[in-house]
């Protein structure tokens, strides 16, 4: 009688943990429950929880449940941890994670959901689509896009009689605006920020590529052949970091952003979807400008690529639950919760339409007027610049930063030759160790 007791209590464990684990089958009311891993967190966060509870809201046979799995590289390091088919059904991915997540094999292509339904794409940015497309196909859905730029304090520039125009127009217009705006009685002219990504835009505003094979679009890079615009950019951030008007605040940006905001600096480089919080931060003590990425030399005729994040749907081998993830993909990716998006986040809306709704159109005017420059800045720029993708992106990152505070901190000794030297062998070895075991 023991055994049967016991044989019985465990058969309901057992069939309360497939209950729960199966959570992901069949939500409330039968409804086809989508889970959808994010790193959205903060004010980010309750705009996504918004527009998922539309969508849960609009109609009754699919419950989406978004689940935060903390920052980026959080996010990746769990997916890479969980067994294909026991993730999430829709996860949100960083820009660089795209060779990684199409090499996994864990992931569904977007373009056979586009191809299947004969979904129109023509409303969305092609220069936002085309980062995530390789060989003409759609990997996964842009959502929360960004674009690189100058954020400059404009009382700070008025001070020195700059027009923001011209003042950015080159890294060694920079420098020179950096020096006048010190000049003017401010703390610091400006600060050249140690972030990769930065460093990338300014290889491709030169009209480069940074890898071989495409930038790693028509087949897997093997190394990097950007060795010329790297050099360009080096000797001239070496000279800047030198200059008593520049200051640095460590890799990143998070503490070049946090200083700005006391209204002592007078530029830096970030996001566009910083603008919000900076304006918050500021708290009416200066105004917020943008202004496009710097060109390295004069005649550079290139342009910048999308930051941010896409949607990929994962193949956890049931096509009910993709089906429902592709749904709520259309619904986010709509051009009324786009502009929703946009104004409760400052990331860029991606599709064209979405720009000229009315309430739009009155926070881009109104709200947010330096939002403008950003979009130009992608829509603007040349399909050849559509950006990198390699599967150890975000150690070629840290490479790059860390070579980068090296001659920060010791510019007298350290060349930009031997930053382009260093940067260049490390991540071919990290290519190459990564293309040998996938």
């Amino acid at each position: 009688m023991k055994k049967l007791f016991f044989f019985s209590a465990l058969m309901c464990v057992t069939m309360l943990a497939f209950a729960a684990g199966g959570g992901q089958q069949s939500g409330s009311s039968g409804k086809t429950k989508v889970v959808f891993w994010h790193a959205m967190g903060g004010r980010n966060q309750e705009a996504l929880n918004r527009l998922i509870d539309a969508y849960n809201a609009s109609q009754d046979k699919i419950e989406v449940e978004g689940q935060y799995q903390g920052n980026y590289d959080d996010a990746i390091t769990k997916l890479r941890a969980t067994p294909k088919g026991a993730g999430p059904d829709l996860m949100q991915l960083y820009d660089i994670g795209t060779r990684w997540a199409i090499d996994s094999g864990a992931t569904l292509k977007m373009q056979n959901y586009i191809n299947r339904d004969k979904y129109d794409i023509s409303d969305y940015e092609p220069n936002i689509l085309a980062y995530y497309t390789l060989d003409g196909e759609l990997y996964s859905m842009p959502f929360n896009c960004s674009s690189p730029l100058i954020i400059y304090n404009k009382e700070a520039l008025a001070a020195a009689g700059l027009d923001a125009k011209t003042a950015f127009l080159t890294m060694d217009a920079c420098l020179d605006t950096g020096r006048k705006i010190k000049a003017a009685g401010y703390e610091v002219g400006g600060s050249f920020t140690n972030y990769s990504w930065v460093f990338e835009q300014l290889v491709s505003i030169q009209d480069k590529e940074l890898l071989d094979n495409g930038n790693g679009r028509r087949s897997r890079a093997t190394r990097v052949i950007a060795n010329d615009a790297l050099l360009n950019i080096f000797t001239k951030l070496r000279t800047i970091v030198q200059d008593p008007s520049n200051k640095n605040y460590g890799k990143g940006t998070a503490e070049s952003k946090n200083q700005f905001a006391t209204g002592t600096i007078g530029y830096i480089l970030d996001s566009c979807s910083i603008y919000a919080d900076i304006s918050s931060a500021a708290g009416g003590k200066f105004s917020v400008g943008f202004a496009p990425v710097p060109k390295v030399n004069p005649g550079d005729s290139g342009g910048v690529s999308v930051g941010g994040g896409s949607l990929w749907l994962m193949d956890n081998g049931d096509t009910k639950r993709a089906d429902a993830a592709w749904d709520f993909v259309k619904f986010v990716t709509g051009a009324q919760q786009q502009a929703e998006w946009s104004i409760g986040t400052g990331y860029l809306p991606i599709r064209r339409s979405a720009v000229n709704l009315p309430f739009y159109q009155d926070y881009i005017n109104n709200k947010n007027p330096e939002l403008i420059v950003a979009i130009e800045a992608l829509r603007n720029s040349k399909p050849s610049c559509a950006g990198s993708v390699m599967g150890v992106f975000s150690k070629a990152r840290v490479i790059i930063e860390n070579e980068v505070e090296t001659m920060i901190n010791n510019p007298a000794a350290v060349t930009a030759q031997s930053v382009v030297d260093s940067i260049v062998s490390q991540i071919n070895e990290e290519i190459t160790l990564y293309n040998r075991t996938n």
